[in-house]
């Protein structure tokens, strides 16, 4: 299984850096659904999980949930 362990705090420093590094991604502008389209196509069970929910933004939020409910590979889950 794939992890993602995403650090509000670490986010909200450096937002685009820091999703472009964590999700490898080649090319990211800071547009969020770019990163709904790369996760919808994720073909292997993934595990996202979000601390520090707070400093993020709600925005994001609803692309990691939109994501798990259209793959159902994926899944999302905010530990606080």
């Amino acid at each position: 299984m794939t992890r993602f362990e995403i650090d509000g705090r670490e986010l909200e420093e450096n937002e685009d850096e820091y999703l472009k590094e964590l999700f490898d991604l080649p090319v990211y502008n800071g547009d969020y659904e770019d990163i709904y389209q790369y996760i919808i196509g994720f073909y292997s069970k993934t595990l996202i999980t979000l601390h520090n929910s707070q400093n993020v933004d709600p925005d994001l939020i609803d692309v990691f949930k939109r994501a798990s409910e259209y793959n159902s590979l994926v899944k999302f889950v905010i530990e606080d």
